[in-house]
C-alpha cells in the first residue's frame, strides 16, 4: 500500500518528534530536520494539533511537542486521520468495483493481509518504531 504525501510526512513528523521528545520543535526547525514544503508542514501540524496528536505551546520558547505519551500513539490513528477510515478497504488491483464475481484471485489474499496489516498498524506505537523492538521477530 502507498501512503499519501501527508500521511507519510505525518508519520515522519511525529516519529521525528518522538525520538527527539526533549525539545520543543517550531515549524521552521521541523522544515529544515526534515525537508518538507514549510507551508504544507504548517498545515499538517495544525491537523495534528486538531487531532490531538501534538500540541502547540505559545511564545519564546514555544514550539510543538507531542501531547500525548509516544508509547500511546498508534500508527493506525495516525493513518486514519491522513488517509481516512475506509483507506484499507480499497481493491489492491486499482478497481472501483471488481470486475469478475465472486472477486478476482487476489480477493482472498487481499483480505488476510490486510487484516494482518491493520492489526499490526493498530499495536505499534511510535515508541515502537523509533526503537524497533517490535518490529523486528
Amino acid at each position: 500500500m502507498n501512503f499519501s504525501k501527508t500521511t507519510s510526512y505525518s508519520l515522519n513528523v511525529l516519529s521525528y518528534m518522538a525520538e527527539h521528545e526533549s525539545i520543543r520543535m517550531s515549524a521552521s526547525y521541523l522544515h529544515n530536520q526534515l525537508n518538507i514544503p514549510y507551508s504544507y508542514l504548517r498545515v499538517m501540524l495544525g491537523e495534528l494539533s486538531k487531532n490531538r496528536f501534538i500540541k502547540s505551546i505559545k511564545g519564546r520558547d514555544g514550539g510543538y511537542i507531542l501531547s500525548r505519551d509516544k508509547s500511546d500513539i498508534f500508527l493506525m490513528e495516525i493513518i486514519d486521520i491522513t488517509e481516512g477510515p475506509d483507506s484499507f478497504n480499497r481493491c489492491p488491483m486499482g478497481f472501483d468495483k471488481c470486475p469478475i464475481n465472486g472477486g478476482c484471485y487476489l480477493h482472498p489474499v487481499w483480505t488476510k493481509t490486510r487484516t494482518d496489516i491493520i492489526k499490526i498498524l493498530k499495536t505499534t506505537s511510535l515508541a515502537d518504531v523509533i526503537t524497533g523492538k517490535k518490529l523486528i521477530k
